[in-house]
């Protein structure tokens, strides 16, 4: 009898994800993160953004479109140009019209500082993951 190895999880109970959404001013991390997301069969559509402007755009105007769905998760980094995963989510958490009720957000970041841990806390955010996104990783959010 093959052992299951402790990052499966149990597809049953893995929950059904449609968009994702991937805020990084990193190619590589965003190719990265869409490919793990591939690979677990995860969102059956990615949305990327460069920047937390972009991102607050993009989400504008899939609110303002009846026909489309908000992101059932958002990977945020904290640091960016333009507008950063903090100053995007102060934005996001002011303005009436974007419902992230069906939205988990999770931070994203390379940093250890445990500042990032304890700010990204005052946001209504689902979590805070050390980059890169892993497969282990995933289907922990997954399993919740």
């Amino acid at each position: 009898m093959e052992e299951r190895r402790k990052t499966e999880a149990n597809p049953e109970k893995l929950q059904q994800i449609n968009t994702v959404m991937v805020v990084d001013d990193d190619d590589n991390w965003i190719f990265v993160s869409k490919l793990i997301l591939k690979r677990t069969g995860v969102g059956q559509e990615v949305i990327t953004a460069r920047n937390g402007r972009e991102a607050f755009s993009i989400l504008q105007a899939i609110a303002a479109d009846p026909e489309k769905q908000m992101p059932e998760l958002l990977f945020l980094d904290i640091r960016m140009p333009v507008m950063d995963g903090f100053e995007f989510l102060e934005e996001v958490t002011n303005v009436e019209g974007l419902d992230f009720s069906q939205t988990r957000i999770y931070m994203c970041s390379s940093s250890l500082n445990p500042v990032d841990k304890q700010r990204a806390d005052l946001f209504p955010v689902a979590g805070f993951i050390t980059k890169p996104l892993t497969k282990e990783a995933l289907l922990q959010i997954l399993s919740q």
